[in-house]
């Protein structure tokens, strides 16, 4: 009687177990399903919004500018790197002269290898960069000068050394673009030339960046500083997708 009794009261306390067992088994599947279903529908998200190439610029092989980075360039630095590029024909006040006559755009020419006319909107200054010596020279400011640091936010000690403020990121990333100019200019020719002019043309997008910035009233400084940056950045791609064409077929 006793060993029975025993029995059944170990049956009484192994049932609840097994019945709690049983319940977190069947919440593991449901967590697990709930887990699957959510990635189906985060994978389908992803591949609705993948097709969208309208909104989203493409991302090159080899980033040759931080569009953020460069938009932060103050208007007298930018005056700088566009003076030394165009080798004193286009500068700061050249192009808020120009602004004034309403001469700011000129119409773009489509094509890597039209390395004689003005690509993606390229100012004519720009374009005029027919002495061979000017040209290496300028070429060798992007490659061997600080021009390429500065857009991509790149701060420097003096010389190649980056500073504290600088991230690793940053500074690789400006290196990988000389190196990739560098490799690209010793298969093709025109690609100085076109590397020249679409830094220019960077720089004078800054320039103008800053003097339509200078031209926004205080009051209406929120609403219309966006649309002048969103303006800047979509021009700085425009502006870089030849280049950008031109290297990655070259890697």
């Amino acid at each position: 009687f006793f060993s029975l009794h025993r029995s059944l009261s170990s049956l009484r306390v192994h049932l609840p177990i097994t019945s709690k067992n049983t319940n977190r088994q069947r919440r593991t599947r449901n967590n697990s399903t709930m887990s699957l279903q959510t990635t189906f529908q985060r994978d389908e998200v992803e591949v609705a919004y993948s097709g969208d190439h309208d909104s989203l610029p493409s991302t090159p092989l080899v980033p040759l500018v931080d569009t953020e980075s460069a938009l932060e360039i103050h208007k007298d630095v930018a005056d700088g790197y566009i003076i030394l590029l165009s080798g004193g024909s286009l500068s700061a006040h050249m192009i808020k002269e120009r602004r004034q006559h309403g001469g700011r755009k000129v119409k773009p020419v489509s094509g890597p290898d039209s390395s004689s006319m003005p690509q993606a909107g390229l100012s004519s200054s720009a374009a005029s960069l027919t002495d061979q010596s000017a040209l290496d020279f300028a070429f060798a400011a992007l490659t061997d000068g600080n021009v390429i640091e500065a857009v991509f936010g790149v701060e420097s000690n003096g010389g190649f050394k980056r500073t504290k403020n600088t991230s690793e990121i940053a500074y690789n990333a400006a290196r990988n673009a000389k190196l990739a100019m560098m490799d690209a200019s010793i298969s093709s020719g025109s690609v100085k030339k076109l590397a020249v002019e679409t830094y220019i043309r960077l720089f004078e997008i800054l320039i103008n960046f800053h003097l339509d910035l200078e031209g926004i009233g205080f009051i209406t400084w929120c609403v219309k500083h966006q649309k002048v940056e969103v303006a800047a950045m979509k021009d700085i791609n425009q502006a870089f997708g030849p280049l950008h064409e031109v290297i990655g077929s070259s890697i």
